[in-house]
């Protein structure tokens, strides 16, 4: 989750990276942000389905990103092991990021066939720099030199975000 040549564009946002494809789209991706109140933190929640072969969950930093054009909005990352394992699915809980911010929820879940995962979290954090709808989020499954390269890293489509009462809701594919 880095901005490697400075122009404020990160990973799959950045279309200056060089040797690496496009990253894959985040399908079924119904991100919402809601802001708190006066003092509370700012909550971000998604979903999304991720089509890639099997890896090692349990042996990968997992994360996600939510930028702008301007650059990073939010970011969050889980060290490897920080998911529980319960047969195809990973999941780890932090109860106390509702008031010290960070992740709240990480969900991944395997596909029966072995193609695909679902991917759902809930997080805490400043989101007072979502102000642009053209904001794009992406899912990360390992952070190593080549999660780009082996399709472990994903983006929603590049669409514009809905303003609601509440924060903002981004487009589905669906």
């Amino acid at each position: 989750m880095i901005d490697n040549d400075c122009d404020g564009l990160i990973d799959c946002a950045d279309p200056d990276c060089r040797g690496t494809e496009p990253c894959p789209i985040a399908h079924k991706d119904p991100t919402v942000i809601k802001f708190g109140r006066a003092g509370a933190f700012d909550l971000i929640h998604g979903h999304a389905k991720l089509d890639m072969a099997p890896v090692d969950v349990a042996a990968m930093r997992v994360g996600v990103l939510l930028s702008h054009p301007q650059g990073a909005i939010y970011s969050a990352t889980l060290a490897p092991g920080s998911l529980i394992q319960s047969g195809t699915s990973f999941r780890f809980v932090n109860t106390a990021a509702r008031t010290s911010g960070g992740i709240f929820l990480l969900k991944l879940k395997q596909s029966r066939d072995g193609t695909s995962y679902t991917f759902s979290f809930s997080a805490y954090g400043d989101l007072s720099a979502a102000t642009d709808p053209n904001m794009r989020l992406q899912f990360y499954v390992g952070d190593d030199p080549e999660a780009a390269h082996d399709g472990r890293v994903f983006i929603t489509m590049d669409a514009p975000w809905t303003q609601t009462v509440y924060g903002w809701k981004a487009p589905k594919d669906h």
